[in-house]
């Protein structure tokens, strides 16, 4: 700091000649300096002295009043970074180069990664319980949470490029068989309709046709993943992709859908609650036939603003009936503000063996009846055990996850999963191989090591730690309106009926309270004579609007 180690006496003899070094600064400067200087005051308890003799000498100067800088909102828990031994070697190097290239930290790609390495296995294979015979399906559900501007979009297209390549080729291929099937069923059910028509209706005809349409080999476009899909229609595309699909999305309107924003606010996460462990589902329509799905299973990889998530947290819906619990969180580090001109490419070979990966796990084909089960080493099923005790005893009364039992429950679980995505990636080019080679207590060992740092990342997203407050968010609505004005200040009459119409007198009480606390604003009372409530104005420091 700018005056660490000035002595009370000192600061106080120089005060003045100090404030005018203040005001021959301009803007930002200006700003730092006088932050500094009350900071100093406020440690020797002398700010309010100092405040008056500012006013002063910018009144008497004809100088605009002197502003600290805004302080944040909140100051992030710091909590632990991704290390090396939380994923496998090449899966490792290939996010170090995306992150490198993004400019954005490994936590910010590590979920993406998974998320898109689950879609590509899931329903290929399962993975058995180190000591019993139950068995743990391949999709996991994962959630970052970052600020607008922190590049989560750039980050999620460099993982799903190559899937979005695969796609491509397969639909292509597909085209003239996907057409051919639309022309047949049209036919057919063009037939069967023409026969129950008129006087020459034939039950017999429409049934045989009816039969002819029940035997027609679906053929469908690809489709790997969607973005956002209401309940229904994501049980049709589950439907038509064999019951295998993915929830992609980089901007978590997913949670709109689900919350019921489209449909008169009624909230159905019924299908994501069942596709999660490939139960069986049934979704009933009014206008066509039941969706049924015997064995359905959902990655879901999404990158939300911390909005969303607050949204998504207070909803009881999501909470309450365990859907939040099932996600994999990661609040990565923020970097915008902080970004280099030039950043360096993803070199061509880790590109080239990521994309190859990808393909070749996406060429697996999906089994026709009994679904390989990948199997433990003794060493993997030793480590899995010392896990699965460190978290019961975590759930004991009085520590870690005490209060968090419903997600540490299906920690275990999921940690059998992406142990399974490990070991597929190890094993991509031969599922054969992949099934009758036990899971190494090398890549339990990393997949454990991913899951132990989940856990504080889980810890900070349940805890309440990393959701927002309504008076933050607010706060930050009111901020953004006070950015827009022309003017440096306003009446809170004004404020409420120009530009927060929805918010009343008390809503804006802690709010602006916060504002002013944190330097955004000022507020002060103006009358006009003696008589009549004093108008309340709000200063806006000039600082926010640079």
């Amino acid at each position: 700091m700018r005056f660490e180690g000035i002595s009370k006496e000192t600061l106080t003899e120089n005060l003045n000649e100090l404030v005018y070094e203040c005001i021959i600064r301009k803007g930002i400067e200006r700003a730092g300096y006088f932050t500094d200087l009350m900071d100093t005051a406020r440690s020797y308890g002398l700010e309010t002295e100092l405040e008056r003799i500012a006013k002063a000498i910018c009144l008497k100067q004809g100088e605009p009043d002197l502003w600290e800088l805004p302080k944040p909102f909140e100051v992030s828990a710091q909590l632990p970074g991704l290390t090396e031994r939380c994923l496998p070697p090449r899966l490792r190097e290939y996010l170090k180069a995306v992150s490198e290239y993004v400019q954005v930290a490994p936590e910010m790609c590590v979920l993406p990664l998974l998320s898109v390495l689950s879609m590509c296995v899931q329903g290929k294979a399962v993975i058995r319980h180190p000591k019993n015979a139950h068995t743990e399906p391949l999709n996991i559900y994962t959630m970052t949470i970052a600020a607008p501007g922190e590049r989560k979009s750039g980050c999620f297209k460099e993982f799903i490029r190559p899937v979005n390549e695969y796609q491509a080729q397969r639909n292509e291929a597909l085209r003239l068989a996907v057409r051919n099937y639309k022309t047949q069923k049209t036919f057919l059910e063009r037939q069967r309709d023409n026969a129950m028509k008129g006087q020459k209706a034939d039950l017999k005809k429409a049934q045989e046709f009816d039969k002819q349409l029940a035997e027609l080999k679906e053929v469908h476009e690809l489709k790997l993943y969607i973005k956002d899909a209401t309940p229904e229609a994501l049980a049709g595309e589950l439907a038509k992709q064999g019951e295998r699909l993915a929830i992609l999305d980089d901007e978590g309107t997913v949670f709109d859908v689900l919350a019921g924003v489209y449909s008169s606010g009624q909230v159905n996460i019924n299908i994501l609650l069942e596709a999660y462990d490939g139960s069986p589902y049934t979704i009933s329509r009014k206008t066509s036939e039941d969706i049924t799905l015997s064995n359905p299973l959902l990655a879901v990889g999404l990158m939300v603003q911390p909005a969303h998530y607050g949204e998504a947290m207070s909803n009881k819906q999501f909470s309450g009936r365990g859907f939040i619990h099932r996600f994999f969180f990661s609040f990565p580090e923020a970097r915008a503000g902080h970004l280099n001109f030039q950043s360096p490419d993803i070199p061509l070979k880790l590109q080239k063996d990521y994309n190859d990966l990808v393909q070749s796990l996406l060429a697996i084909p999906y089994p026709q009846d009994t679904i390989p089960q990948i199997d433990h080493s003794p060493e993997a099923a030793i480590l899995f055990e010392d896990y699965h005790d460190s978290l019961q005893r975590q759930m004991q009364q009085g520590e870690r996850f005490e209060n968090m039992k419903e997600w540490a429950s299906k920690q275990f679980a999921r940690a059998l999963r992406v142990a399974g995505i490990f070991h597929l990636t190890e094993h991509s080019t031969d599922i054969r191989q992949a099934v009758q080679t036990p899971l190494s207590g090398e890549t339990a060992s990393t997949a454990l090591e991913l899951c132990r740092w989940s856990e504080a990342q889980a810890y900070h997203a349940l805890s309440g730690e990393g959701a927002e407050s309504e008076t933050v968010r607010n706060a930050k609505l009111i901020l953004e309106k006070l950015k827009g004005l022309e003017a440096g200040e306003i009446t809170k009459g004004e404020l409420l009926s120009k530009a927060v119409q929805n918010f009343n007198a008390n809503d804006l009480q802690e709010p602006l309270e916060m504002l002013a606390d944190l330097n955004y604003i000022r507020i002060s009372e103006q009358r006009n004579g003696q008589k009549g409530r004093p108008k309340v104005m709000i200063c806006i420091n000039p600082n926010i609007k640079k």
